[in-house]
């Protein structure tokens, strides 16, 4: 593999007008783009054409059908396009701890939203390939999203939201059948959790506090919050902050000891050493790295988040 160009960092106002928080668009003749991340989730929908793809897990060629969701904080490019066009389909995760809060208690759309992305060998990646029936389908729910671009959004809200979750449902049935058939289940209490750490991943929070918030015994609770996400509930919060950090280290101008701060670590020590046995680096190798445009795969990923 080639050393991709010097990577950047998007964050949904750059990407996309502010008021809005689904979007997408169709890519008609889309070329090289180097490596990249993004404070959004992403939706790539390969229509046709070839490239190289670089993921935070590896390298591959997509063809028609294939699919990838990104969460924030993992990181991909494009290389050695040809006649490559493909959807993109954006949102928000605001819209995580709050719209779509709910999806969490359902069997497959939670697996797909939190369950596999978030599972410490997947690093915030999903990759899928859609059969041309079930690509067709999702084809004309992305031009129906991209037309809606041309009207008022704050009117046609619910028609982002209605289209959006079609599109996220054919995602999670084909996700749920590839991995036969497994799926997540959730406690109503559990999604409480998830929503109060999506929407909080800062605060001071510790396995006691998140159970007595949803008034459930600890023991239980992690149980049952394992059994949900396939995380315990400290190593999600761990994956989020991870995932906010990683957003941070993006900028130069921040001290990784303050980034690790904002992220929800008061001791440096240890959000170092948290970042280390997940990314296989320090943060500020990862910075320097990034930077120069030389990340790759870990060569082997730790399970520590998992403990």
């Amino acid at each position: 593999m080639r050393t991709p160009p010097i990577p950047n960092h998007l964050n949904w106002t750059d990407y996309h007008q502010s008021v809005r928080r689904i979007a997408a668009k169709f890519n008609p003749h889309h070329g090289n783009y180097r490596i990249h991340d993004h404070e959004f989730v992403e939706m790539a929908f390969v229509v046709s054409g070839t490239c190289l793809h670089h993921t935070v897990l590896g390298d591959c060629r997509p063809g028609p059908g294939d699919v990838y969701l990104f969460r924030p904080g993992a990181w991909h490019g494009y290389s050695e396009a040809k006649k490559f066009s493909m959807y993109n389909c954006c949102f928000d995760t605001a819209l995580l701890g709050r719209e779509l809060s709910w999806l969490a208690d359902e069997p497959y759309l939670g697996r797909l939203l939190w369950g596999i992305p978030l599972s410490t060998q997947q690093q915030g990646m999903v990759a899928l390939h859609l059969s041309p029936p079930e690509f067709k389908r999702c084809s004309k729910l992305l031009d129906e999203l991209c037309r809606l671009a041309k009207k008022d959004y704050l009117s046609h809200y619910g028609d982002h939201l209605g289209l959006l979750l079609n599109i996220l449902s054919i995602l999670a049935r084909n996700a749920a059948a590839k991995s036969g058939n497994k799926t997540m289940t959730s406690h109503r209490a559990v999604v409480s959790a998830i929503k109060m750490i999506d929407d909080a991943p800062r605060e001071v929070w510790t396995l006691t506090t998140l159970a007595a918030r949803v008034h459930i015994e600890p023991t239980y609770f992690s149980r049952l919050f394992h059994t949900a996400v396939g995380l315990p509930p400290m190593a999600y919060l761990t994956r989020r902050r991870l995932e906010l950090a990683t957003s941070l280290l993006r900028r130069d101008d921040l001290p990784v000891g303050e980034v690790g701060a904002m992220a929800g670590w008061e001791d440096q020590n240890y959000f170092s050493r948290c970042f280390r046995k997940y990314f296989g680096m320090t943060p500020s190798r990862y910075r320097a790295r990034f930077m120069e445009g030389k990340i790759r795969p870990p060569v082997a990923i730790k399970e520590a988040v998992n403990r």
